[in-house]
């Protein structure tokens, strides 16, 4: 990997635990605008700008992005970010109470995306990626790290361990709760050290999260090459903002599913149908996390069942063996008719960290007709199906905690 150091700008310290903010796809806009109402200095009016005009004001609005970094700018005039005076590394670190990550905050070249160094595990959708550019290229500014992983490196983490001996320029509370510490290197010889051994160290790390963030800094470079015939002065548009994580670092909690009716059959009608490609058999726990692939829990009718695959039915593709698979091509499409998970109204999705009891509460509630647990992707399963050039089912990983937007922004010049 071909890092680089670069000017960042940050809150004020004492600011931080309001600047920063946890991007969340769970909330809805009246939601963020209801929290950012009376926080003037949420991140927030800068990467989530609907919040500050109406509903009938278009999601991908020029306006917004003109907004956002006028409002970014103000927040630089007003002295609540500062810019370092010389390019740096950002050591990041998220504290749960579960397990704690560390990882780098750098610039990363664009080309060890297009060159496949940077490996992907899910499609992405172009209206997203032409969205993402949009913003790139109006706002100036890289706010929300793509978050990736690799393979350990001991020599590495050994090195990351050493920086994080000093105090932390920051440490504080966000708003999901989770402590957040993070560690200035401007020291010339560090830098130049870590530059080294991530290019000696990592020929490939693999996207976590922020596919469609990628792709669209890939479109942007290519635009700015084109419009400027190998003429330009800064070289900004050639790199997007990361942040690099050991695999040993970071833990994928389920993705789990609910469906909102059973495609017009009664109860008795859908087991039957469920039972010609699983077997199933009432959990013997509530809730039911499963334990292997093959295992699906379903909570159905107040009860908890487990789904096991029926040995005929098991594929041997490593893609179609995944849980998330499984429920798709034996169960959603084949009995309930969900072809495209992307798009079904009548398919939902509810993150593992919100744990298994949200499930039940959906299906009680009368928000879903029935609910599924799913067993969670490993970090060699992402790793094995990005190397083979191969695809994940929607919404098949889910990572926490999620990294911070608005602590490091990277201003691009161009």
């Amino acid at each position: 990997m071909r890092i680089r150091p670069f000017r960042g700008f940050r809150p004020l310290p004492q600011l931080a635990a309001r600047v920063a903010l946890v991007p969340n796809g769970l909330l809805s806009d009246a939601r963020r605008r209801r929290a950012a109402r009376n926080n003037p200095y949420s991140f927030a009016h800068v990467v989530k700008p609907k919040i500050d005009f109406p509903d009938d004001v278009p999601r991908a609005d020029d306006q917004l992005y003109a907004f956002a970094r006028q409002y970014f700018d103000k927040m630089v005039q007003e002295g609540i970010f500062l810019r370092d005076s010389t390019p740096c590394f950002y050591l990041y670190r998220s504290i749960l109470p579960s397990h704690t990550q560390t990882g780098l905050i750098c610039c990363l070249d664009i080309e060890d995306y297009d060159q496949h160094r940077v490996r992907r595990h899910e499609n992405t959708r172009q209206d997203k990626e032409l969205a993402n550019e949009r913003q790139i290229t109006l706002t100036q500014l890289n706010s929300y790290p793509v978050f990736l992983t690799h393979r350990p490196v001991e020599a590495i983490d050994q090195f990351l361990t050493q920086l994080a001996v000093q105090p932390p320029a920051y440490d504080f509370e966000c708003e999901s709760g989770w402590q957040q510490q993070l560690w200035v290197i401007s020291n010339s010889e560090a830098i130049e050290q870590l530059i080294q051994m991530y290019e000696l160290h990592v020929p490939v790390s693999y996207i976590a999260d922020g596919h469609h963030r990628c792709a669209a800094a890939s479109r942007f470079a290519a635009t700015m090459r084109q419009r400027d015939q190998g003429q330009y002065l800064s070289r900004d548009h050639q790199f997007f903002l990361a942040a690099l994580f050991s695999s040993n670092q970071l833990r994928i909690y389920d993705y789990n599913r609910i469906v909102k009716t059973l495609n017009g059959l009664d109860a008795p009608t859908f087991l039957q149908r469920v039972a010609e490609r699983f077997e199933v058999s009432p959990a013997p726990r509530r809730p039911f996390r499963p334990t292997c692939p093959e295992e699906i829990g379903m909570f159905f009718d107040q009860t908890w069942y487990v789904l096991r695959v029926r040995p005929q039915w098991m594929p041997q593709d490593m893609v179609s063996r995944l849980s998330a698979s499984l429920l798709q091509d034996l169960l959603l499409e084949p009995v309930l008719g969900i072809i495209d998970p992307r798009s079904s109204k009548e398919l939902d999705f509810v993150p593992g960290i919100q744990g298994l009891k949200e499930l039940e509460r959906r299906v009680a509630k009368g928000k879903a007709a029935a609910a599924f647990s799913l067993f969670p992707v490993s970090m060699e399963q992402l790793m094995a199906v990005s190397d083979a050039n191969r695809i994940m089912p929607p919404k098949s990983t889910w990572f926490e905690p999620k990294l911070l937007s608005g602590l490091v922004v990277f201003k691009m010049e161009y």
